[in-house]
C-alpha cells in the first residue's frame, strides 16, 4: 500500500483545479475563467488501486501589489513542506516567462532532496505537436523536475499515464483515511464555494473579488437539504448588479448553485439567496 500528499502548485488559470475535478471524477474544487478564484489550499483525496493520493490545490500564483494576492501567494507555498510530490502546473498555450522567472527559482530554494516535482504542461489540445516538443525540450533543462508530462485536463489526455507514473513515488504505508472520504472541507464552506462560483461566472466586474457568500444554516430533512446563505456586498452599486433587474441575475446565481450541489449530494436541494449590505471597513 502506498499513501502521500500531492500539492499542485502554478499560475492563476493554468488549470489546476480542473485537474483535481477530473482526476477526482466530481466537482471539489471551484473553477471559474477569472483570476484567483480559488482562494485557499483544498485539500481532497483520491484512491487508485490500494494507493491513496492525499491532493491539495492552492490559490493560483501571479505578480501583483494587492495584498490579498500576496496572501495568496504566500498560501500556495505554505503547504510545500509537508508534500512528498509537487505537481507543477503551466498553460502551455501561454507564454511563461513569470514561470521561469519567479516560480521555478522559488521552487528550487524550498524544496528539500526527497520532494519530487513533475512538471505538467496542461492545455495541450489548444496548440500543436510541435509548439508541445517545443515547450518539453525547453523544461526539459532544468534539474528541478522529475520529470514531465503534456497533459489536457479538459479533454483528460496524460492524465491516467500520470497518475501511474505518481503512484510508484507514493511512500510505502498504510492509508491515512477511509475510500470513502473524498472532502477534507465543512460542508458549509463547500456550499458557500459553489455559490461563489456562479457570481463568477455570472457576474463579469470586479463584484466576484469584493463579495462574500456565508452558508449560514443548513437544514436536512430525508432526501432533502435546505441551505440558507448570505452573500456580503460592500457597495451598493455591487448589490444592485448582483440582484439584477426583478432579482433576475440572483436567481440564475442560485438556478446555478443548486444544480452544482444537487448532483454533489445526490439530493434535492433548496437554495436561499440573501444579498446583504456591508460597510467597506469591513473588509
Amino acid at each position: 500500500m502506498r499513501s502521500g500528499s500531492i500539492l499542485l502548485l502554478g499560475p492563476t488559470n493554468s488549470g489546476k483545479s480542473t485537474l483535481l475535478n477530473k482526476i477526482v471524477g466530481k466537482r471539489v474544487t471551484m473553477v471559474s475563467r477569472k483570476q484567483q478564484s480559488t482562494t485557499f489550499n483544498q485539500k481532497t483525496l483520491f484512491n487508485l488501486s490500494e494507493a491513496e493520493f492525499i491532493f491539495s490545490d492552492t490559490p493560483g500564483i501571479f505578480s501583483s501589489t494587492k495584498k490579498i494576492s500576496n496572501k495568496m501567494t504566500t498560501s500556495a507555498f505554505s503547504e510545500l513542506e509537508l508534500a512528498h510530490i509537487i505537481y507543477l502546473v503551466f498553460d502551455i498555450s501561454k507564454k511563461n516567462d513569470f514561470e521561469i522567472k519567479k516560480i521555478i527559482p522559488t521552487l528550487e530554494n524550498k524544496i528539500k532532496k526527497n520532494q519530487k516535482v513533475f512538471l505538467l504542461l496542461n492545455k495541450i489540445d489548444k496548440v500543436k505537436k510541435n509548439k508541445i516538443l517545443q515547450e518539453i525540450n525547453k523544461f526539459k533543462n532544468f534539474d528541478l523536475f522529475e520529470s514531465i508530462f503534456p497533459i489536457s485536463a479538459m479533454s483528460n489526455d496524460g492524465i491516467e499515464s500520470l497518475l501511474e507514473f505518481t503512484k510508484n513515488y507514493l511512500p510505502k504505508r498504510k492509508n491515512k483515511y477511509s475510500p470513502k472520504k473524498k472532502l477534507f472541507i465543512k460542508k458549509d464552506l463547500f456550499y458557500s464555494e459553489v455559490t461563489r462560483e456562479k457570481i463568477y461566472d455570472k457576474v463579469h466586474r470586479e463584484i466576484p473579488y469584493q463579495c462574500k457568500v456565508q452558508t449560514e444554516k443548513i437544514v436536512k430533512i430525508k432526501d432533502e437539504i435546505k441551505i440558507y446563505q448570505m452573500i456580503k456586498v460592500y457597495k451598493k452599486s455591487h448589490k444592485n448588479i448582483l440582484i439584477g433587474k426583478n432579482g433576475s441575475t440572483l436567481k440564475e446565481i442560485g438556478v446555478q448553485a443548486r444544480k452544482e450541489i444537487s448532483i454533489y449530494e445526490n439530493k434535492k436541494i433548496h437554495l436561499f439567496l440573501f444579498v446583504k449590505l456591508f460597510s467597506e471597513k469591513s473588509l
